[in-house]
């Protein structure tokens, strides 16, 4: 899905370096955090302030955002905690004008997830995102829609504007022709934000350069034990417009609209991916689950565990050195090609398997 802006890929890349401290996609890979580490991570709230939870080259780091305006907490001061024993630490506030210890305690939930934080006299309330690791973990949805039919209906009656596509087009090329990459087609069923199936099938269809492209980011993924999985790609008009029309209505805003710009999907040229381990075919924990509409979707934010925020810039600096640009608001959206004007097409998927 895109959303309402996006930063270059340099940017990107830029805020990426101070965010993760990584130079390189060739550093060693962090190690995992602990379960009960990662069970305390994310982001608290309270007395007007915010503050997040992150794990940092092994041990956690509270990142105070002071200004309501900083969305992804660029500008956070940032204090590494000392343990102490279990869900107890003290932060050191070191600097030319103080030098104070304080008292860092967390609380959990019968399971295991942190449920609030306190700093010295403070106590901050942890705020659920909607998908957290573990049993926790489940993804966004919006409210249920009743008329689906109908408005799958709609939108295939609806007829594409010409504007978007008096321009040159792709040919499009099934996904899988690409080796080792594995295919997720979100929106082929009812586990997708919108709970219920988009297409109307499995298969996946990217521009025929894209794909070239794309089999180069999958063969130097795999030197590091790694594989592409393919979560979207090639998006017919008609399936945006159903998507646009099934939004709740003050989330529009999250798609282009398709009468006045349509979606890069629709062009052949866009594809969202993450990452799997080839070794046991599992995919990598990321930052955030795909289409969570939350600040852990930023491509810097600088939240969860180092080895998460390393594998989303190894992911990204890939992907980029074959031609892909990443966006700033979903660390999983990449298009091929950008700087350049593609047709949009209404090809229906199933008309692509003849």
């Amino acid at each position: 899905m895109n959303y309402r802006s996006f930063l270059t890929g340099i940017a990107a890349g830029l805020l990426l370096f101070v965010q993760t401290g990584l130079s390189s996609v060739e550093a060693a890979i962090p190690a995992d955090a602990p379960k009960d580490v990662k069970y305390i991570l994310g982001f608290y709230y309270g007395n007007g302030e915010n503050i997040l939870i992150r794990e940092n080259k092994g041990r956690l780091e509270l990142l105070y955002r002071y200004s309501m305006q900083d969305k992804c907490f660029d500008l956070a001061n940032v204090y590494p905690l000392s343990k102490n024993h279990f869900d107890s630490y003290t932060m050191v506030e070191a600097g030319p004008m103080s030098n104070t210890e304080v008292a860092v305690k967390f609380e959990r939930d019968p399971d295991g997830y942190g449920i609030t934080c306190r700093v010295g006299g403070n106590r901050y309330s942890r705020y659920y995102f909607g998908q957290e690791t573990g049993e926790k973990a489940k993804p966004f949805r919006f409210p249920s829609v009743e008329n689906w039919e109908e408005l799958r209906k709609q939108a295939n009656e609806a007829v594409m504007p010409a504007t978007l596509d008096s321009v040159e087009a792709v040919t499009l090329v099934d996904v899988a022709k690409v080796p080792g990459v594995k295919i997720d087609n979100v929106y082929a069923g009812s586990d997708n934000i919108f709970g219920a199936p988009l297409y109307t099938t499995n298969k996946l269809y990217l521009g025929s350069k894209a794909v070239e492209a794309l089999t180069k980011v999958q063969e130097r993924l795999a030197t590091k034990g790694y594989g592409l999985v393919i979560w979207d790609a090639y998006r017919p008009w008609s399936v945006s417009k159903l998507a646009h029309l099934a939004l709740p209505a003050d989330r529009k805003f999250m798609l282009e609209d398709p009468e006045l710009k349509g979606s890069k999907h629709n062009t052949g040229n866009a594809v969202d991916v993450s990452l799997y381990d080839l070794e046991t075919g599992e995919n990598l924990e990321m930052s955030s689950g795909f289409d969570e509409p939350s600040m852990r979707q930023y491509a810097s934010y600088p939240g969860g565990t180092e080895r998460q925020r390393y594998l989303r810039a190894m992911l990204r600096e890939t992907m980029e050195e074959f031609g892909f640009t990443g966006i700033e608001m979903e660390w999983w959206h990449f298009e091929y090609d950008s700087n350049n004007t593609y047709a949009h097409l209404n090809i229906p998927l199933n008309a692509l398997e003849k």
